[in-house]
């Protein structure tokens, strides 16, 4: 199942690209600014029940520990030219023959380093839901200390 949890905020339009097949195929994809849906593909909660692993209680996971944002725009340019070993072959392809199409991209972000973001950063571009919070989490591993970031279910909403 998937469930969003919060907010991207596009603060200007911009162009990203889409990767295909081989790494010469592409479309740049202009996304108008906005707002637009932070997702979690495989939501769910964590819950333990041992003492020593409770902080993590309420901890939201999701398929590789990510979030993903989709969103719609046009195709400014895109290059999907015929190769053979690498090289062109045939007709040369013209760059703007699907421009204007409607295209979507997806963004993907690991949730440790949404949750940063959202912690640190005066101007980060996430925005959670009341329900959720970033969270700082701190422990040691093998003898060393670490600091991480999570997002959680709120306790109090």
């Amino acid at each position: 199942m998937d469930k969003q949890i919060g907010w991207y905020h596009l603060k200007e339009d911009t162009v990203f690209r889409n990767d295909f097949e081989t790494a010469a195929w592409y479309e740049d994809v202009k996304v108008p600014a906005g707002r637009y849906p932070i997702k979690v593909f495989d939501y769910r909660v964590l819950h333990f029940d041992d003492e020593a692993r409770a902080r993590h209680n309420g901890r939201v996971e999701g398929h590789i520990g990510s979030v993903y944002v989709p969103m719609n725009g046009t195709i400014k340019s895109d290059n999907f030219q015929s190769l053979f070993c690498g090289m062109p072959i045939g007709e040369p392809y013209d760059d703007s023959k699907h421009a204007g199409e409607p295209a979507r991209h997806v963004m993907q972000a690991y949730m440790f380093s949404v949750a940063e973001s959202i912690l640190e950063d005066p101007e980060t571009p996430y925005e959670l839901f009341p329900e959720f919070e970033a969270r700082e989490e701190r422990g040691t591993y093998n003898g060393k200390e670490y600091v991480s970031h999570s997002i959680y279910v709120r306790e109090d909403v």
